[in-house]
């Protein structure tokens, strides 16, 4: 781990962090269905559906939800789909069928930010390790691999579907910092969802909450180059 005391950034301050963590959804790529005009509308209940199950289910600590299996690899996306699809007729919705119901949700619903990827380029570059941090299914790894340069941008990854832990369990954050070599106090933590940043906050690590890529990418870059000055750094901690 760097030397809290060792190395400047743009020669303005002394660097208070070694690492920055990533999110993938909402933060590595825009909003879900941000700007999408191709769902089809016989899909759009469904979506607002699982929104609203995504939105009761997952800040809670991990269970038997199918949200929190899928998250953990112990059931498969075609087992969450024919499971969630189930429920929305069973609430009085026409059947869908779960292979679309899939494909709109996670073939369609996630766009890369391309101004998070060159936020976090510029970070690497400037000497800081990063990681990816993703609650994820196991199936779903060859579509965010497709969207963004992980090799190129992340010196780790941390996939919950892998390691049977999801956020916003505390063990998950510290599994990141382990692979890292760095303590949590020496992180920054970058997530579109309150839980999420709530639990990396009392750990300790400094957090952004991503409401827009594109500002929470300015600010991810203004904050671990240099460009804010040191007070305005300890008032957001």
């Amino acid at each position: 781990m760097t030397d809290p005391a060792a190395g400047s950034l743009e020669g303005t301050a002394e660097r208070r962090f070694d690492a920055a963590i990533f999110d993938l959804g909402g933060v590595m790529t825009e909003p879900l269905f941000r700007g999408r005009q191709d769902v089809d509308p016989e899909y759009l209940n469904l979506v607002a559906f699982f929104l609203g199950e995504f939105r009761d289910h997952y800040h809670l600590p991990t269970g038997a939800h199918d949200l929190h299996l899928l998250e953990t690899g112990k059931i498969s996306d075609d087992e969450f789909f024919d499971r969630m699809c189930a429920r929305y007729a069973e609430a009085g919705n026409p059947p869908v069928d779960a292979r679309t119901a899939q494909k709109v949700i996670f073939g369609r619903g996630m766009v890369a930010s391309s101004a998070m990827a060159d936020a976090v380029r510029q970070v690497k570059e400037a000497g800081y390790k990063t990681a990816l941090l993703t609650n994820i299914s196991r199936d779903g790894e060859a579509l965010w691999r497709g969207l963004i340069p992980v090799e190129d941008l992340f010196d780790v990854v941390v996939d919950s579907s892998k390691v049977g832990l999801r956020k916003p369990d505390p063990r998950i954050y510290e599994l990141t910092c382990e692979r890292l070599g760095v303590s949590a106090d020496r992180c920054m933590f970058i997530d579109d969802l309150a839980c999420n940043i709530e639990a990396a906050s009392a750990l300790g690590m400094h957090t952004i909450q991503c409401l827009d890529p594109v500002h929470a990418a300015d600010e991810v870059v203004q904050l671990l180059l240099g460009h804010l000055a040191a007070e305005e750094v300890e008032a957001k901690a």
